[in-house]
């Protein structure tokens, strides 16, 4: 595969995730210590603010890195299309994903069942890896002949990477340190973006040999 190897993909998938879930689960972490448990009024707010952000580093980080390796594949790759797009799904995705426990606290401290977190974050995987293909996709559509093929990429690749994430989301209490949680956030999403990339790497051969020459490119992008 000329200029991104799969061992090159999954290392930026890997960085990636690395460096946005520990960010994320810094804000999420700080929300909590800022606000406290089931915070309301302004302090649900900033508590919100904080996990958003957390989520947008996290979908830039990925966008970034994704884009800057498919540019070795597809060098007319409209990168800061890929990295908006990502940020605004991936990013608000994942702060959508954890506002509710960061706004609701604890509850009565009941843990859900290993089954049900799994459950769970298999079916987000899927819903969020057909939104974020179809979303990636769009940007690939004028440069590749069947973009379909990175939706299915997605939706193969995240319900794994998501049931790690889970996992490690799911393992910390109120009581664990920031640094305790930094550092668990950091190897899930280490071990997620792992994974992610194994998946959707193996879909890249595919997208490499249905590239559109610059000419067709440029007649398809006209609408």
């Amino acid at each position: 595969m000329p200029g991104l190897s799969p061992v090159r993909w999954t290392a930026l998938c890997a960085v990636a995730e690395l460096c946005g879930m520990t960010a994320a689960a810094s804000a999420a972490k700080l929300a909590q210590r800022t606000t406290g448990d089931a915070p309301q009024g302004r302090e649900a707010t900033v508590a919100l603010a904080l996990v958003v952000a957390g989520g947008l580093i996290e979908g830039i980080a990925l966008g970034a890195l994704q884009a800057r390796g498919l540019r070795r594949l597809l060098p007319r790759l409209n990168g800061r299309r890929w990295l908006l797009i990502t940020a605004a799904i991936a990013g608000l995705g994942w702060a959508a994903a954890s506002a509710p426990g960061v706004l609701g606290g604890d509850g009565d401290g009941a843990q859900p069942s290993l089954v049900l977190v799994l459950g769970g974050a298999l079916g987000l995987g899927v819903v969020m890896g057909a939104v974020l293909g179809a979303g990636q996709a769009l940007v690939l559509r004028p440069l590749v002949r069947r973009p379909g093929r990175w939706v299915l990429a997605n939706v193969a690749g995240w319900p794994p990477a998501m049931a790690v994430i889970y996992l490690g989301a799911t393992t910390p209490s109120s009581t664990w340190s920031i640094p305790a949680v930094v550092a668990l956030a950091a190897v899930t999403g280490l071990v997620a973006g792992t994974v992610l990339g194994l998946v959707t790497g193996q879909f890249l051969p595919a997208l490499a040999e249905g590239r559109v020459p610059s000419s067709a490119s440029a007649q398809r992008s006209v609408p």
